[in-house]
């Protein structure tokens, strides 16, 4: 972590204060450790194991294609002009960019594991939920709340609502993604197929299905571009090479999340218009 937080500096010196922000996060995971120690919950303490793990191994490929000594002190030394740098650098990411339809054709892969989080989430609610791994009581108050979300009042109200709950969510997704890796773009699809496969286990799967139709026919597709965009963005962040150029793509994978909301707002305006009016 350390090393490739030095990575971002454009002096030894930098490079070396950078670094030592490093032992904060990592006083907290040792705190956290500890906490989940006390508490005796075994398989907390596992699940936080395996967290270490696959962030250590995130963290050592980062290191390891990223690192360059001789980059590092071939840069040039100190900061000049850094606002007028930033600028020019947050411009140049939207520069050049493809249209929606190429967008989507080149970050295909990333939009199948996003499509793959709905059923796979799905699949994993109904079994928590019919094997009670998961207490239904837990998991009642998330659905009251997305049903609440809608709120009262006229269907002005309702579809003001629930715009502001869906866009709020796809607001939140980016900026996440740059501190997960991108898991919060899998969450995007995951989740809500999560609480929809639960939901069928209470009652049944046309019951469940039909809470989302006619919407879900828009905000699907919104949820999938918006979770694989996501995860293009948190896998500009763990890829880094001798050369440089992180700033650049994780810029790049951000302004095609910011272009494509020219089209995901108004979806998710038409998803909320039908669940209004016909949900």
């Amino acid at each position: 972590g350390a090393v490739i937080i030095s990575l971002n500096a454009r002096t030894m010196r930098a490079a070396n204060v950078m670094a030592s922000f490093i032992i904060l996060p990592m006083s907290v995971a040792l705190q956290t450790e500890a906490a989940l120690i006390l508490l005796g919950r075994t398989e907390f303490l596992w699940g936080f194991a395996g967290l270490m793990l696959a962030l250590a191994a995130i963290l050592l490929r980062m290191g390891l294609n990223g690192f360059s000594r001789e980059a590092l002190l071939a840069r040039d030394s100190g900061l000049h002009r850094p606002l007028q740098r930033a600028a020019n650098a947050l411009r140049a990411s939207f520069q050049r960019r493809p249209g929606i339809l190429r967008l989507l054709w080149w970050r295909r892969t990333a939009l199948l594991v996003a499509a793959v989080g709905l059923p796979a989430g799905a699949a994993a609610g109904y079994v928590a939920g019919i094997t009670g791994a998961i207490p239904a009581p837990v998991v009642r108050p998330a659905l009251s709340t997305l049903i609440a979300a809608a709120g009262g009042g006229s269907q002005l109200d309702q579809a003001l609502a629930i715009i502001s709950h869906n866009l709020l969510a796809i607001l939140l997704v980016a900026p996440l993604a740059l501190i997960t890796a991108g898991l919060s773009g899998f969450l995007l699809t995951f989740l809500p197929g999560f609480l929809l496969g639960f939901a069928a286990s209470q009652s049944s799967w046309s019951i469940a299905l039909t809470g989302i139709v006619p919407n879900g026919l828009v905000e699907i597709p919104v949820a999938i571009i918006a979770g694989g965009l996501a995860l293009q963005i948190g896998a500009a962040t763990i890829h880094m090479e001798a050369s440089g150029g992180w700033t650049a793509r994780v810029l790049a994978a951000g302004a095609d999340y910011v272009r494509a909301l020219r089209w995901l707002v108004p979806a998710l305006i038409v998803a909320a218009v039908l669940e209004v009016r016909f949900g």
